[in-house]
C-alpha cells in the first residue's frame, strides 16, 4: 500500500509543478530532446479471482463458445464480464 504524502511532500510537489508550468512549449520540447532515454519496467497488480459457479448448461455454452472464439472459457467469462462493466460504467455516466 502506497504511502501518503508529508505536508512538506506535497508543498514540494506542488513547487515543482508550478516550475514546470512556467515553461514554454519549446523548452520542454527541448528538455526532452536534451534527456536519455530509459527503460521503465511497470508491473500490474495480479489479477483478482472470483470463483463463480454455473449450472452445467451455462457452462456447457460457456465452453462451446470459447471453443469457437478459440480462447479459454475463463478467458471468455472474464472479457464479458469487462465488457458489461464498461457498458455499466458508460450508462451510468462514468461512475
Amino acid at each position: 500500500m502506497a504511502r501518503k504524502l508529508t505536508v512538506a511532500q506535497r508543498r514540494k510537489l506542488r513547487e515543482e509543478a508550478a516550475e514546470w508550468d512556467r515553461l514554454s512549449d519549446a523548452e520542454v520540447a527541448d528538455l526532452f530532446d536534451s534527456g536519455e532515454p530509459v527503460r521503465l519496467r511497470i508491473r500490474r497488480p495480479p489479477p483478482r479471482v472470483l470463483p463463480v459457479a454455473l449450472d452445467e448448461r451455462a457452462f456447457g455454452s460457456l465452453t462451446r463458445i470459447a471453443r469457437h472464439k478459440q480462447v479459454g472459457p475463463r478467458h471468455l467469462a472474464a472479457m464479458w464480464i469487462a465488457e458489461r462493466l464498461a457498458q455499466e460504467e458508460r450508462r451510468r455516466g462514468g461512475v
